[in-house]
Protein backbone atom coordinates (compact mmCIF):
# COMPACT_ATOMS: atom_id res chain seq x y z
CA UNK A 1 0.00 0.00 0.00
CA UNK A 2 1.29 3.15 -0.72
CA UNK A 3 0.98 6.74 0.85
CA UNK A 4 -1.66 8.55 0.04
CA UNK A 5 -1.78 12.15 -2.42
CA UNK A 6 -3.69 14.46 -3.50
CA UNK A 7 -1.84 15.04 -6.88
CA UNK A 8 -1.39 12.17 -9.78
CA UNK A 9 2.14 11.23 -8.03
CA UNK A 10 1.91 7.94 -6.28
CA UNK A 11 4.29 7.66 -3.20
CA UNK A 12 7.13 4.59 -2.22
CA UNK A 13 4.73 1.89 -1.08
CA UNK A 14 3.35 1.42 -2.19
CA UNK A 15 -7.32 -19.94 -19.20
CA UNK A 16 -9.09 -19.05 -21.03
CA UNK A 17 -8.53 -17.16 -24.57
CA UNK A 18 -11.46 -14.62 -22.85
CA UNK A 19 -8.77 -13.69 -20.46
CA UNK A 20 -5.97 -13.10 -23.05
CA UNK A 21 -8.52 -11.05 -25.70
CA UNK A 22 -9.45 -8.69 -22.44
CA UNK A 23 -5.94 -8.61 -21.87
CA UNK A 24 -5.11 -7.71 -25.48
CA UNK A 25 -7.72 -4.77 -25.65
CA UNK A 26 -6.22 -3.45 -22.25
CA UNK A 27 -2.27 -3.79 -23.79
CA UNK A 28 -4.18 -1.39 -26.33
CA UNK A 29 -5.13 0.91 -23.72
CA UNK A 30 -1.64 1.50 -22.64
CA UNK A 31 -0.33 2.95 -25.69
CA UNK A 32 -3.77 5.12 -26.34
CA UNK A 33 -3.62 7.99 -23.65
CA UNK A 34 -4.98 8.17 -20.14
CA UNK A 35 -2.54 7.47 -17.47
CA UNK A 36 4.68 -2.65 -8.60
CA UNK A 37 4.05 -7.07 -3.75
CA UNK A 38 1.36 -7.21 -4.16
CA UNK A 39 3.68 -4.54 -5.37
CA UNK A 40 2.22 -2.21 -7.75
CA UNK A 41 3.37 -2.54 -11.30
CA UNK A 42 4.08 1.28 -11.79
CA UNK A 43 5.60 3.19 -8.66
CA UNK A 44 7.10 6.86 -9.12
CA UNK A 45 9.41 9.02 -11.71
CA UNK A 46 12.93 7.24 -12.00
CA UNK A 47 11.85 4.18 -9.36
CA UNK A 48 13.03 0.72 -9.19
CA UNK A 49 11.50 -2.20 -7.78
CA UNK A 50 12.51 -5.88 -7.07
CA UNK A 51 10.29 -8.35 -6.54
CA UNK A 52 10.49 -12.52 -5.94
CA UNK A 53 7.58 -14.19 -5.19
CA UNK A 54 7.59 -17.83 -3.91
CA UNK A 55 4.91 -20.37 -3.59
CA UNK A 56 4.34 -23.95 -3.27
CA UNK A 57 4.54 -24.55 -7.16
CA UNK A 58 6.12 -21.27 -8.40
CA UNK A 59 8.65 -18.66 -7.85
CA UNK A 60 8.63 -16.04 -10.44
CA UNK A 61 10.70 -12.34 -9.82
CA UNK A 62 10.64 -9.26 -11.64
CA UNK A 63 12.13 -6.05 -12.00
CA UNK A 64 10.90 -2.53 -13.27
CA UNK A 65 11.62 0.75 -13.77
CA UNK A 66 9.37 3.42 -13.98
CA UNK A 67 9.66 6.09 -16.50
CA UNK A 68 7.21 8.27 -14.42
CA UNK A 69 4.10 7.31 -11.97
CA UNK A 70 2.29 6.48 -15.48
CA UNK A 71 4.07 3.54 -16.92
CA UNK A 72 6.71 1.14 -16.24
CA UNK A 73 8.89 -1.30 -18.27
CA UNK A 74 10.14 -4.76 -16.92
CA UNK A 75 11.80 -7.64 -17.11
CA UNK A 76 10.93 -10.79 -14.88
CA UNK A 77 10.78 -14.45 -15.15
CA UNK A 78 8.63 -17.44 -13.48
CA UNK A 79 9.02 -21.11 -12.97
CA UNK A 80 6.08 -23.35 -12.52
CA UNK A 81 6.45 -27.14 -11.75
CA UNK A 82 3.03 -28.32 -12.44
CA UNK A 83 1.64 -27.07 -15.48
CA UNK A 84 -1.25 -29.19 -16.49
CA UNK A 85 -0.24 -31.55 -19.66
CA UNK A 86 3.38 -30.31 -20.16
CA UNK A 87 4.59 -30.78 -16.80
CA UNK A 88 7.18 -27.62 -15.66
CA UNK A 89 7.36 -24.17 -16.87
CA UNK A 90 10.03 -21.72 -17.03
CA UNK A 91 9.03 -18.32 -18.77
CA UNK A 92 11.48 -15.28 -19.13
CA UNK A 93 9.47 -11.58 -20.81
CA UNK A 94 9.44 -8.15 -21.08
CA UNK A 95 6.49 -6.38 -20.19
CA UNK A 96 5.56 -2.66 -20.44
CA UNK A 97 2.76 -1.54 -18.23
CA UNK A 98 0.42 1.98 -17.37
CA UNK A 99 -1.77 3.39 -14.68
CA UNK A 100 -4.97 3.75 -16.79
CA UNK A 101 -6.87 5.15 -14.19
CA UNK A 102 -6.26 7.02 -10.69
CA UNK A 103 -8.98 8.27 -8.11
CA UNK A 104 -7.63 10.47 -5.40
CA UNK A 105 -10.16 11.19 -2.79
CA UNK A 106 -9.23 13.22 1.08
CA UNK A 107 -8.56 9.65 2.50
CA UNK A 108 -8.30 7.01 -0.12
CA UNK A 109 -6.86 5.99 -3.37
CA UNK A 110 -8.28 3.32 -6.43
CA UNK A 111 -5.67 2.31 -9.37
CA UNK A 112 -6.43 0.64 -12.48
CA UNK A 113 -2.82 -0.94 -14.14
CA UNK A 114 -2.53 -2.71 -17.32
CA UNK A 115 0.61 -4.64 -18.55
CA UNK A 116 1.35 -6.68 -21.37
CA UNK A 117 4.48 -8.44 -23.05
CA UNK A 118 6.18 -10.71 -25.27
CA UNK A 119 9.13 -13.60 -23.99
CA UNK A 120 9.83 -17.23 -24.53
CA UNK A 121 8.82 -20.33 -22.68
CA UNK A 122 10.18 -23.55 -22.26
CA UNK A 123 8.06 -26.51 -20.97
CA UNK A 124 9.15 -30.15 -20.63
CA UNK A 125 7.58 -31.01 -24.29
CA UNK A 126 7.94 -27.87 -26.19
CA UNK A 127 9.94 -24.25 -26.73
CA UNK A 128 8.40 -21.62 -28.08
CA UNK A 129 7.61 -17.62 -27.83
CA UNK A 130 5.02 -16.61 -25.17
CA UNK A 131 3.06 -13.70 -24.46
CA UNK A 132 1.81 -11.95 -21.55
CA UNK A 133 -1.09 -9.60 -20.40
CA UNK A 134 -2.58 -8.91 -17.08
CA UNK A 135 -4.33 -6.37 -15.16
CA UNK A 136 -5.04 -4.95 -11.65
CA UNK A 137 -7.35 -2.91 -9.47
CA UNK A 138 -6.78 -1.98 -6.12
CA UNK A 139 -8.26 -0.14 -3.54
CA UNK A 140 -6.99 1.67 -0.38
CA UNK A 141 -6.68 3.84 3.32
CA UNK A 142 -4.64 3.72 6.10
CA UNK A 143 -6.42 0.92 7.14
CA UNK A 144 -8.31 -1.37 4.37
CA UNK A 145 -6.69 -2.66 0.98
CA UNK A 146 -8.27 -4.30 -1.17
CA UNK A 147 -7.02 -5.35 -5.03
CA UNK A 148 -8.16 -7.99 -7.53
CA UNK A 149 -4.88 -9.33 -9.80
CA UNK A 150 -5.16 -11.34 -13.15
CA UNK A 151 -1.81 -12.45 -14.92
CA UNK A 152 -1.92 -14.71 -17.96
CA UNK A 153 1.05 -16.31 -19.90
CA UNK A 154 0.43 -18.63 -22.86
CA UNK A 155 2.66 -20.30 -25.56
CA UNK A 156 1.82 -22.10 -29.08
CA UNK A 157 1.07 -25.74 -26.84
CA UNK A 158 0.17 -24.03 -23.28
CA UNK A 159 -1.47 -21.68 -20.89
CA UNK A 160 -1.29 -20.41 -17.32
CA UNK A 161 -3.06 -17.47 -15.65
CA UNK A 162 -2.96 -16.92 -12.11
CA UNK A 163 -5.80 -14.55 -10.33
CA UNK A 164 -5.51 -13.44 -6.60
CA UNK A 165 -8.24 -11.11 -5.01
CA UNK A 166 -6.72 -9.46 -1.92
CA UNK A 167 -8.32 -8.29 1.74
CA UNK A 168 -5.97 -6.03 4.37
CA UNK A 169 -6.40 -4.47 7.23
CA UNK A 170 -3.88 -2.50 9.08
CA UNK A 171 -4.49 -2.77 13.28
CA UNK A 172 -2.97 0.71 13.13
CA UNK A 173 -2.52 3.95 10.92
CA UNK A 174 0.92 3.84 9.99
CA UNK A 175 3.33 7.31 9.49
CA UNK A 176 5.09 7.83 5.44
CA UNK A 177 8.67 6.99 7.23
CA UNK A 178 7.52 4.40 9.34
CA UNK A 179 6.86 0.72 9.31
CA UNK A 180 3.46 -0.70 8.47
CA UNK A 181 1.77 -3.82 9.62
CA UNK A 182 -0.47 -5.54 7.57
CA UNK A 183 -2.98 -8.81 7.56
CA UNK A 184 -3.83 -10.07 4.60
CA UNK A 185 -6.63 -12.27 3.20
CA UNK A 186 -6.27 -13.77 0.00
CA UNK A 187 -8.57 -15.74 -2.35
CA UNK A 188 -5.99 -17.71 -5.49
CA UNK A 189 -6.33 -19.66 -8.18
CA UNK A 190 -4.34 -20.81 -10.98
CA UNK A 191 -5.77 -22.54 -14.26
CA UNK A 192 -4.10 -24.78 -16.35
CA UNK A 193 -2.24 -26.57 -13.99
CA UNK A 194 -2.20 -29.80 -12.07
CA UNK A 195 -4.29 -28.17 -9.25
CA UNK A 196 -6.48 -26.03 -10.68
CA UNK A 197 -8.87 -25.09 -7.73
CA UNK A 198 -9.15 -22.22 -5.76
CA UNK A 199 -7.17 -21.94 -2.47
CA UNK A 200 -7.24 -19.37 0.53
CA UNK A 201 -4.28 -17.76 2.28
CA UNK A 202 -3.65 -15.90 5.58
CA UNK A 203 -0.33 -13.17 5.68
CA UNK A 204 1.42 -10.90 7.50
CA UNK A 205 2.97 -7.75 5.78
CA UNK A 206 5.29 -5.77 6.70
CA UNK A 207 6.70 -2.74 5.32
CA UNK A 208 7.77 0.79 5.02
CA UNK A 209 9.14 3.07 2.02
CA UNK A 210 12.37 1.03 0.85
CA UNK A 211 11.43 -2.77 1.37
CA UNK A 212 8.16 -5.25 1.71
CA UNK A 213 8.07 -8.88 3.02
CA UNK A 214 4.89 -10.49 2.90
CA UNK A 215 4.59 -14.42 4.46
CA UNK A 216 1.83 -16.46 5.37
CA UNK A 217 -0.09 -20.07 4.92
CA UNK A 218 -2.11 -21.29 2.56
CA UNK A 219 -5.01 -23.96 3.13
CA UNK A 220 -3.39 -26.61 2.56
CA UNK A 221 -0.75 -25.65 5.23
CA UNK A 222 1.79 -25.08 2.95
CA UNK A 223 4.03 -21.31 3.18
CA UNK A 224 4.32 -18.53 0.94
CA UNK A 225 5.96 -15.58 0.73
CA UNK A 226 7.06 -12.18 -1.32
CA UNK A 227 9.63 -9.51 -1.06
CA UNK A 228 10.09 -6.42 -2.87
CA UNK A 229 12.67 -3.70 -2.95
CA UNK A 230 12.70 0.03 -4.08
CA UNK A 231 15.06 1.68 -5.14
Amino acid sequence: MSRLTDCGEPLAHQHSYGLWTIGVFCLGLMFMGGPDAQARPVTYTGGQVLVADIQPNLTAWRYGYSGSFRWSVSAGGLHLRELADEGQLDVNYLRAARLVKRWNWPKAQANFFVWGGAGYGRTDLSNDLSGHVGFQADFETRRIYTSIISEHHEGTHWRYRMDTVSLGYAPYEHDFNRMATWVVLKGMRTTHTLKDKPKAALMLRFFNPTWWLEAGIDNDGQLLGNVMFNF
